[in-house]
């Protein structure tokens, strides 16, 4: 492959770490079986940057394949409510904002929030469906890339806002910088930039390999982040982890150069280098790990379906992950319960997607949990199951 350039720094010293084939895209769910010939798969190789330490997939997939047709509804997932509820708070009280913009905003999960506390703001998203589903609600919002010509036309419309954010989209951009420069000419001179992302400290800790599918083109850490940022015009000026995820960073950034950073930046700098996070050699190893699980999950659960039943529990980009590299074609069913997945078939394996409804209908013997970040709603949801529950992660375990 031609040397690429690092999404955040800009130079040519990236490597790979992970190759985990070609699989189909995560998001890809099918509507059914007569779309199984058409299905497309895709390389899925991560490099990490030599000189800034991204985390990066650098063979990007055209965002109309990825986004036009989406099926994550954030307002069916409990704790993305809670989550959203929350940061609209910290949005509306600490912050103080007054009109405010968000970028892939999905169902309108947040501007729903922020306009219950008397924030105006205006909702950007590419997927025709879900953006739909935001209108119904009454809300403003555009269909479409954030870049500089709907900047421009929300600036006209609503003049400059104090607040342009993004919760775990960021890394779903091909040109970020399109994202920053559109921010830029929306933005108060003194207003900031909120990005809520994944975190690289928490893939490195819990493993969570997962999250790595096609549309997330970035893992950052802070200071992955703050290179990019710096090229743009921003600085980092406050940061918070956030369980989002199971693992999110929360950076405030803004184009102001007389705004003090707070303490927590230089704090969680310093934590960076002390774990290495920014090191290619840690991702080197991470790579290795990784493999290694792929193949002790994939053999022990291939043993076990060769005498049990075995369902998935969660839909979600990392089951696709998981039922495609380790090649789970032997799960029976996969339980969620977004209705806009539920009679569409799995990526790559093709399992039928159900509401929970039918897994207390039929039990299997095993529940693998795809979404094991959400393992202890999930078992609290299901408490009448009296099978055995299987996280793969944060730790192969049997409940």
């Amino acid at each position: 492959m031609a040397a690429v350039a690092c999404w955040a720094c800009g130079n040519h010293r990236v490597e790979p770490f992970i190759d985990l084939g070609s699989l189909p895209l995560a998001g890809g769910f099918l509507t059914d079986e007569s779309e199984i010939a058409q299905e497309q798969l895709f390389p899925l190789v991560v490099h990490v940057c030599a000189d800034c330490g991204l985390v990066q997939n650098v063979l990007p997939i055209a965002p109309e394949l990825l986004f036009k047709q989406y099926f994550f509804s954030s307002s069916t997932v409990g704790p993305l409510v809670e989550h959203f509820k929350d940061y609209a708070d910290f949005v509306a009280g600490p912050l103080g904002v007054k009109a405010a913009v968000e970028f892939g905003c999905n169902d309108g999960i947040l501007l729903e929030k922020l306009r219950d506390r008397g924030v105006k703001a205006v909702g950007v998203d590419y997927s025709e469906n879900i953006t739909a589903i935001a209108r119904s609600k009454g809300l403003d919002v555009v269909t479409g890339a954030f870049d500089s010509d709907v900047a421009r036309a929300i600036r006209e419309r609503v003049g400059q806002v104090d607040f342009v954010t993004g919760s775990n989209c960021f890394a779903h951009n091909r040109e970020p910088e399109i994202i920053l420069k559109a921010a830029r000419q929306v933005l108060k001179p003194t207003g900031l930039l909120g990005l809520e992302v994944m975190y690289a400290g928490d893939l490195l800790e819990k493993l969570q390999w997962d999250t790595l599918y096609h549309e997330h083109l970035t893992v950052v850490s802070l200071g992955s982040l703050s290179v990019l940022l710096r090229r743009h015009g921003f600085r980092v000026v406050d940061v918070f982890r956030i369980p989002m995820h199971a693992g999110s960073l929360r950076v405030l950034a803004s184009p102001d150069p007389d705004r003090t950073p707070h303490p927590r930046v230089m704090t969680l700098a310093d934590e960076e280098a002390r774990v290495g996070l920014n090191d290619p050699a840690t991702w080197q190893a991470f790579g290795r790990r990784v493999q290694r699980l792929i193949e002790v999950v994939g053999n022990t659960m291939a043993d076990l379906a060769a005498r049990r039943r075995i369902w998935a529990y969660g839909a979600s980009g990392r089951a696709a992950l998981w039922l495609s590299a380790c090649r789970m074609d032997y799960i029976e069913r996969v339980v969620d319960s977004s209705p806009l997945r539920a009679g569409t078939l799995m990526p790559g394996t093709h399992q039928k997607v159900v509401l929970p409804s039918e897994m207390r209908a039929s039990p299997p013997d095993y529940g693998f949990v795809t979404a094991w970040n959400y393992f202890e709603i999930i078992r609290a949801k299901e408490d009448w199951y009296r099978g055995t529950w299987v996280t793969p992660l944060p730790r192969f375990e049997f409940f």
